[in-house]
């Protein structure tokens, strides 16, 4: 759930969200959209005060470039899951998803953002690493 008091702040100050948009412009491995390039490089250029909806948007950005080591709300560990989904992977139906398993036990990955995190944390669940009993906020959260 955004803080809308964050949202509030960071759309009346502009320098903040151009040096925020630049600063997750230069991340390495993030996997942005093609939009989410536009509208980064958008709002690094951007002189006026920004919408609530710009806002809350560059702070979903920001929140998606962080790392974990532990599915929030749930508290599994990433390192378990990778291993665990890794030995089971055979069970996985799409070949993608084995990729994706294979890729981050190759990678010996111990922390994930969320995309990847909530992309491990299906495929758990269809392999029946783990149980879909999490909380709604939970589930949102890691999505």
């Amino acid at each position: 759930m955004l803080d809308y008091r964050k949202v509030n702040a960071l759309a009346k100050d502009t320098a903040r969200a151009r040096r925020t948009a630049a600063l997750l412009l230069k991340l390495d491995g993030q996997d942005w959209t093609d939009w989410e390039l536009d509208f980064l490089s958008a709002m690094t250029e951007r002189r006026e005060d920004l919408t609530t909806r710009q806002a809350e948007k560059l702070i979903e950005l920001e929140d998606a470039a962080v790392w974990h080591d532990k599915v929030p709300g749930d508290g599994f560990s990433v390192r378990l899951l990778v291993k665990t989904c890794h030995e089971a992977r055979g069970d996985l139906e799409s070949e993608d998803d084995v990729a994706f398993v294979e890729a981050l036990w190759a990678h010996g990955a111990v922390k994930l953002r969320r995309r990847a995190l909530s992309r491990l944390v299906r495929c758990a669940r269809i392999l029946g690493v783990i149980e879909g009993h999490a909380s709604e906020d939970a589930q949102a959260e890691a999505a």
